[in-house]
């Protein structure tokens, strides 16, 4: 009789919300899942390893830690997943808003004591806030549900004169510090992994969405290269020339001059004669929709549209 369908750890992560590198924690550390391995080594996952992981992602957002559960059988823990009130784990040193953190708090609730930290110019309770948030969810769910909302409402709350630019720029330091952490987390060996290079084009100043964007690519399997911010099209093409680069993916997250930003796609366009495919996303990217479809290139939006393209 042929053995349980087995999955790839790519799928696994996303059926599960849980990142590879996660997984592969859990695994290593905790032995909380023992998946088979291929002839080559790779891990290869059942269906029931899938709905431990699932079970144990719901356990530990109900406030209990990974070291506490990772050996607990399917009955205990389908027992502490209904638990509906879970107990609060403070910080080691808690200061001002960090101190109302729990691993067990909904996102909303983790951006706005975020919100809270920023305005008190806290960094060190947003960095405590951030860094628990970043032991509970998995590396996608942090940068959609916690970082990138925040982000947003320091941008409101700038524009509507509640915050400063110094507050912004708190924020963006700090987040900046957890995403450049999440990204050095090693993966396995870069010389097996296509190559995606990641940049934010000439005019574009700010990099956080560049830097998440080589985060996701990193969880889906390749090897992202940060080339960098205020980027000339000449200056990405030249970089396209390493060998392996078999994907170029531009962060726009400010609408700026429109005919310089356009002409710059078309230019990058024109000057990647290697035929090597281009992808341009970030909150601002739908605006210039038509000027990265006639360079060739694809617009994705979404993170969704953009582990779909790299897959």
């Amino acid at each position: 009789m042929p053995g349980p369908v087995a999955f790839p750890i790519g799928f696994v992560s996303l059926h599960t919300g849980l990142s590879t590198h996660v997984i592969r924690a859990w695994e290593r550390r905790y032995h909380a899942i023992a998946p088979q391995r291929s002839a080559n080594g790779r891990r290869l996952f059942t269906q029931s390893d899938i709905d431990r992981l699932i079970l144990l992602r719901r356990v530990i957002q109900n406030g209990h830690s990974i070291s506490y559960i990772a050996g607990l059988d399917r009955a205990k823990l389908v027992e502490l997943a209904e638990t509906t009130s879970p107990p609060a784990i403070q910080p080691n040193k808690p200061t001002h808003a960090d101190s109302k953190m729990s691993a067990g708090i909904a996102p909303t609730e983790i951006v706005s004591h975020s919100i809270e930290a920023v305005a008190m110019l806290d960094g060190k309770a947003l960095q405590g806030i951030l860094q628990q948030a970043a032991a509970t969810f998995s590396r996608q769910a942090l940068i959609d549900t916690i970082f990138c909302p925040l982000m947003e409402q320091v941008g409101h709350r700038w524009s509507d004169g509640s915050l400063r630019i110094v507050h912004g720029q708190l924020a963006a330091v700090v987040i900046h510090a957890q995403l450049i952490g999440l990204l050095s987390h090693p993966t396995g060996d870069a010389a097996e992994k296509p190559c995606l290079l990641i940049a934010a084009p000439a005019g574009q100043c700010c990099y956080l969405g560049a830097l998440a964007v080589a985060i996701t690519a990193q969880d889906h399997g390749w090897e992202p290269v940060f080339l960098g911010f205020n980027l000339p099209a000449e200056e990405i093409a030249a970089a396209s020339s390493i060998p392996g680069a078999e994907m170029i993916a531009l962060s726009i997250t400010c609408r700026v001059n429109d005919a310089f930003m356009q002409d710059e796609l078309i230019r990058l366009s024109d000057l990647l004669d290697n035929g090597c495919p281009l992808v341009v996303g970030g909150r601002a990217s739908h605006n210039y929709r038509r000027s990265i479809e006639a360079a060739g290139g694809e617009n994705c939006s979404t993170a969704a549209e953009l582990v779909s393209r790299l897959e």
